[in-house]
């Protein structure tokens, strides 16, 4: 097995696979509420909503960045402000972070194991760091959903 493939099946464990550490990421957002994903439980912690769009923003960049066709990113974007709390917003973020997963997977696709260790962005990080950054971070945020959307189903929060 190549090393793109064993990044490819790390990803979709992931998001969408059978996860070593527990539910995957969609598994986990397949259970928010809308009503849940845009409730602000504790000041200063950032909501659901806001955690996918930054999710989904990181992946982007990355993919941008495997392109070759990365700038300065947008920071704006990467915790945007939320749109009114409605299920459809909530469905189109959904379909947004999908879209994201779709086109990074994409791109990984075309890398091959001879420039995973070229840099891709300052500080010199390499290809093989950004990618498995992506699926870290994944994790770390689905984690922090996963204890939001528990809290505020019980109203332990």
């Amino acid at each position: 097995m190549t090393e793109v493939a064993r990044i490819l099946d790390q990803y979709d464990r992931a998001l969408t696979g059978d996860a070593w550490h527990g539910d995957n990421v969609w598994k986990i957002l397949s259970d928010v509420k809308p009503e849940q994903a845009f409730q602000r439980p504790l000041q200063g912690v950032h909501t659901i909503w806001e955690l996918l769009a930054h999710m989904g923003f990181w992946e982007t960049e990355v993919r941008r960045r495997l392109a070759g066709t990365a700038g300065k990113p947008d920071e704006s974007l990467n915790y945007p402000p939320m749109p009114a709390a409605t299920a459809e917003n909530w469905t189109r973020q959904l379909e947004a972070f999908q879209q994201s997963n779709a086109e990074f997977r994409q791109a990984l696709t075309q890398l091959n194991d001879s420039v995973l260790d070229q840099p891709l962005s300052a500080p010199q990080k390499s290809m093989y760091v950004e990618v498995h950054g992506v699926i870290q971070h994944h994790l770390y945020h689905a984690g922090q959903i996963a204890i939001l959307r528990k809290n505020l189903a019980t109203g332990e929060v």
